[in-house]
């Protein structure tokens, strides 16, 4: 079952998204899953791999709540007014709405994160008592996308605070105070199970920082997979498959 859905962040934005839930709820309810989408993504996310895991998800019995940042998809505001901060603040009011839904298990919540989503949903995870944690492409600092920004960003003319890239209009500010935020330092402290997976040609964020990830997580359980051939985005079926079915194996023994 799909339902639209809205909800209100901190600051008073209409925040909006879809939760899917398993066909056949279970008496005491199923446990849940937040999806965090990328850098002027969506919550859709690319050739629909965020649709696609949350169906897969549905189908393993677990439910899940995938929504667009403030700012971007059908959520109120405009990217331009969007930051990094406000983006983690949004993920907090995702994962408390969750929680209040009927029939969901409110102990047991995931996150699952895309790049920039990842980087929240590692920075977030033990705050919000997440019982267990799922990176795709997540960068474990921000230089490199910083620097991929900056290589294809336009000036936008009349306007010294802002840029222009891939037909958004982006705040300079965005990634203001992103080193006042440590994930590897929040991941270290954050105790449950932790999959990390990573595309091996990612062109944005190199294999090199699911390594990182990998040895600060301080999880008994955890384990990072490199997608052979892969890209940023997992852009294949093959690639697109095995990172669903993972995630989706990986939530069915250590979360349902």
């Amino acid at each position: 079952m799909e339902s639209l859905i809205q909800f209100r962040n901190r600051s008073g934005k209409t925040l909006r998204g879809m939760i899917h839930r398993p066909a056949r709820g279970r008496r005491g309810g199923v446990p849940g899953a937040v999806l965090l989408h990328g850098f002027t993504g969506n919550r859709m996310e690319s050739h629909w791999m965020f649709v696609k895991c949350s169906r897969a998800l549905a189908r393993a019995g677990i439910a899940s709540l995938r929504f667009d940042f403030s700012g971007s998809g059908e959520s109120d505001g405009t990217f331009a007014e969007a930051s990094l901060r406000s983006e983690i603040a949004d993920a907090l009011a995702a994962v408390a709405y969750l929680r209040r839904q009927r029939g969901i298990i409110r102990e047991r919540i995931a996150l699952i994160g895309l790049s920039l989503g990842g980087f929240i949903a590692a920075t977030i995870a033990r705050r919000v008592r997440a019982q267990s944690l799922i990176l795709w492409a997540a960068p474990a600092s921000l230089e490199e996308l910083q620097s991929y920004v900056e290589q294809l960003a336009r000036p936008t003319p009349g306007r010294q605070d802002l840029v222009e890239y891939n037909a958004h209009t982006i705040s300079l500010s965005f990634l203001n105070g992103a080193g006042e935020i440590d994930p590897l330092r929040q991941i270290a402290a954050f105790r449950r199970p932790t999959l990390i997976i990573h595309g091996e040609k990612d062109e944005t964020v190199s294999a090199a920082h699911a390594q990182r990830y990998l040895e600060a997580a301080g999880a008994s359980v955890k384990q990072a997979v490199v997608v052979p051939g892969a890209d940023h985005t997992f852009s294949s079926l093959a690639w697109e498959g095995e990172v669903i079915d993972r995630s989706s194996a990986w939530l069915q023994k250590y979360l349902d």
